[in-house]
């Protein structure tokens, strides 16, 4: 987040709730503080072992496996902690209550679940923990380091039963494109992708890839029609600006009977909330719901038929 947006932020805060924002301020200033405390740590650490030969560093790092609680208070939920990004996905729930409380009020047991850029999981295993298991929920997320994370927290999370990991990227066109990482940590956020090597990023928040991977591109209805997976009763789509090529490949699974509702991250730019709202109302849903994730650009749709 940018400090312009911080600024932004800080400033409608203090406009309507000066108490409560002056608080976060005390309380992420002290967050900070043991940040970078943590941080020379982390320095002396890493100064230590150094000169430690290559087996002893790789055995510590398989005996220490760091895992994090989710800040979910209805269950416990422990995500794996092996990079600065994997912490952050521990606060999915203070970051979108909305979409918890999507996931706790309009899904039933028994249903079935897409969640489109599961990133970590978290959202993944907050549905298959509050249905104690009995809920099908399909996590697809095309990072490669961030996939072997979303696997080990199942696993960490014993929801092998109910959350099937894909390492799938959803367009809207089978086809080779161009993934651009942002970051290789696990967790990482705002890849973006390209039809063709050269092309104009799809996702404007990335910034320069620190490596491009070409990927096989799945539509939703081709996963639905072609390689028979069950249809979704609820859909998630988050996917870092690319959110409109997940919803065009999804023309005919939007349409089922069975597709109840569809929760979508949307940018307010590039006339981007205006095709998705017309997009989902030429296929019978309505908008719910909208929430600000806090920028005024970056919102939840929730939408229903």
């Amino acid at each position: 987040m940018s400090f312009s947006t911080r600024f932004h932020k800080v400033k409608k805060g203090m406009r309507q709730d000066p108490r409560g924002t002056l608080a976060k301020m005390i309380r992420y200033g002290f967050k900070f503080a043991v940040i970078f405390l943590e941080n020379i740590l982390i320095a002396l650490f890493s100064a230590l072992i150094f000169w430690l030969p290559a087996r002893v560093k790789a055995n510590l790092k398989n005996k220490l496996n760091p895992k994090v609680k989710l800040d979910y208070r209805r269950h416990t939920i422990f995500l794996c902690a092996d990079s600065e990004w994997s912490l952050r996905r521990a606060r999915a729930c203070e970051k979108e209550p909305e979409t918890v409380a999507w996931i706790e009020k309009f899904m039933q047991p028994a249903e079935v679940f897409y969640d489109i850029g599961a990133n970590v999981g978290a959202y993944s295993l907050v549905a298959s923990k509050y249905f104690q298991g009995n809920i099908k929920v399909f996590s697809f997320e095309p990072s490669f380091s961030t996939y072997a994370q979303l696997c080990r927290n199942i696993v960490l999370n014993n929801c092998q039963g109910s959350v099937f990991p894909y390492p799938f990227l959803l367009a809207d066109k089978l086809e080779i494109v161009h993934f651009k990482y942002q970051s290789l940590e696990g967790g990482s956020a705002e890849h973006s992708l390209s039809k063709n090597q050269g092309d104009d990023n799809v996702g404007k928040m990335a910034t320069a890839a620190e490596y491009q991977q070409q990927l096989l591109s799945f539509p939703v209805d081709y996963l639905v029609t072609t390689l028979r997976f069950p249809p979704p009763n609820h859909m998630k789509v988050d996917v870092d600006g690319a959110e409109l090529l997940v919803l065009q490949g999804a023309l005919q699974t939007l349409a089922m009977e069975q597709l109840k509702s569809v929760l979508v991250e949307v940018r307010q730019y590039n006339g981007q909330a205006e095709v998705v709202l017309a997009l989902l109302g030429d296929s019978g849903f309505k908008l719910h719901s909208r929430y600000d994730r806090g920028d005024g650009i970056i919102w939840n749709y929730i939408f229903v038929k």
